[in-house]
């Protein structure tokens, strides 16, 4: 239904567009006379841009025929009607259950265009990450599932953790993730590891053999996501610098492709604090619509590695350039956006200070604003835990119980997320059933 406003007083009119309760509306009003123009706009129960007073439930129809107003009400009763008979935001858990039981963590999934579900995820040490990289085939929307092989073993002293992401044909399936060459006893940012690509195009049946990608010479790396894969064809790696202890996070870099990974000969910022104060860490990147692409991260003050609000960053240019970081107002670690259409985000984020968990929000977000339409825990481990008295934030990492939740919508609709926990004595990978009401 499309509503238009005219307010005629001479021969200058100004138009505006609004939009509440799924109607469009637009109104046409005079530049000249502040009141008059308060006045008109109250009387479409409108607000026009700077007037405060609140938008009022009425509907007005208006047709312009030679300067005069005809107006079309619609009922107080049906408007309220219709506000009520539209659903609140939110989110079901419909089911959950367990992948894998090896001491395997940091889990990504994929849908291919025959329904099947493939998950990767490393197995042995947990977070720790001190084997190779498996994956697990579902051919029931993610309820049961069964392991089939491993992407890339471990070679020696290199671990690998490889995620998944697929071209948006569906005809290639993409691993991407970090091979670690670390020493024993080694700390967070120290060491060497290198970014790797792997692919499959039988449906995840084999796997090439690795691709060593430049990363501008940075190394190591926390390698956080799989490739994005864009509806344009182009690729997108990422990957945080850990230069040094004082300053981990410092860049979010990620390493463009537009030849299905064959080359990388371009590189873009994703995350970098101006002020230079700000670390950024555990980079998750998402499409919301061709050309626009948001990026969240965990965000540390670097001196210390203390938390703050998770930022994100905006591209508008298919990934390459970035908007400066804006807080989220969540105080989260982990976060993970997943693009519900328009400008609406089914968000996944670690809670691991307080009472802890994996919580699940619904978002809305513009270049500058972050807000939060519901919230629910997806996962409760039942605990509860306060920031320990450390000289860093680095010595609380091998502490963690819980963590990278990341979701995929379905064919049918629904959302599959999985994430790592310790449950019974062991690491192991937890999926989760989602449906979104909004």
């Amino acid at each position: 239904m499309v509503m238009e406003c005219v307010f005629s007083s001479g021969k200058h009119n100004r138009q505006r567009k609004y939009s509440n309760s799924g109607v469009r509306r637009t109104i046409v009003w005079s530049k000249d006379g502040s009141r008059n123009l308060e006045d008109q706009t109250r009387i479409c129960g409108l607000t026009a841009p700077g007037n405060a007073s609140k938008k009022r439930p009425v509907l007005l129809l208006s047709l312009r025929q030679s300067h005069r107003l005809v107006e079309y009400h619609l009922s107080r009763s049906a408007v309220a009607q219709q506000e009520r008979s539209r659903p609140m935001p939110s989110i079901e858990i419909v089911d959950s259950g367990r992948i894998d039981e090896r001491e395997s963590a940091f889990p990504q999934a994929v849908q291919l265009p025959n329904g099947d579900i493939l998950c990767s995820f490393n197995v042995g040490g947990g977070a720790h990450v001190t084997g190779g990289t498996d994956w697990a085939r579902s051919t029931d929307g993610g309820r049961t599932w069964n392991v089939e092989g491993t992407i890339l073993p471990r070679v020696g002293n290199a671990t690998n953790a490889l995620k998944l992401s697929i071209s948006a044909d569906g005809k290639t399936v993409y691993a991407y993730g970090s091979r670690s060459y670390r020493e024993e006893g080694g700390r967070f940012g120290e060491g060497h590891n290198e970014p790797i690509f792997c692919t499959s195009t039988d449906g995840g049946r084999t796997w090439s053999e690795p691709s060593v990608v430049p990363m501008m010479g940075f190394s190591p790396l926390e390698i956080s996501h799989g490739a994005l894969a864009l509806q344009s064809g182009r690729l997108l790696v990422p990957g945080a610098t850990l230069e040094s202890q004082d300053s981990l996070g410092r860049l979010v870099i990620a390493a463009v492709s537009d030849d299905g990974g064959q080359t990388w000969p371009r590189h873009t910022t994703v995350f970098e604090d101006p002020d230079g104060v700000h670390g950024y860490f555990e980079q998750k990147l998402a499409e919301v619509e061709p050309g626009l692409l948001i990026s969240t991260c965990w965000t540390i003050v670097m001196n210390g590695v203390t938390d703050i609000d998770d930022h994100f960053t905006i591209s508008r240019d298919d990934g390459l350039t970035w908007s400066r970081p804006k807080p989220t107002g969540t105080m989260g670690q982990t976060m993970t956006p997943i693009p519900l259409g328009g400008d609406r985000l089914l968000v996944l984020y670690n809670r691991r200070y307080g009472q802890q968990g994996v919580v699940m929000n619904l978002v809305t977000f513009t270049d500058d604003a972050w807000t939060i339409h519901h919230e629910g825990i997806m996962y409760d481990p039942n605990t509860s835990a306060e920031r320990p008295d450390v000289e860093s934030g680095v010595e609380t990492f091998s502490g963690f119980q819980f963590g990278f939740p990341t979701a995929i919508r379905l064919h049918d609709g629904t959302y599959l997320a999985t994430h790592w926990s310790q449950e019974g004595g062991h690491f192991g990978i937890r999926w989760t059933l989602l449906r979104v009401d909004w």
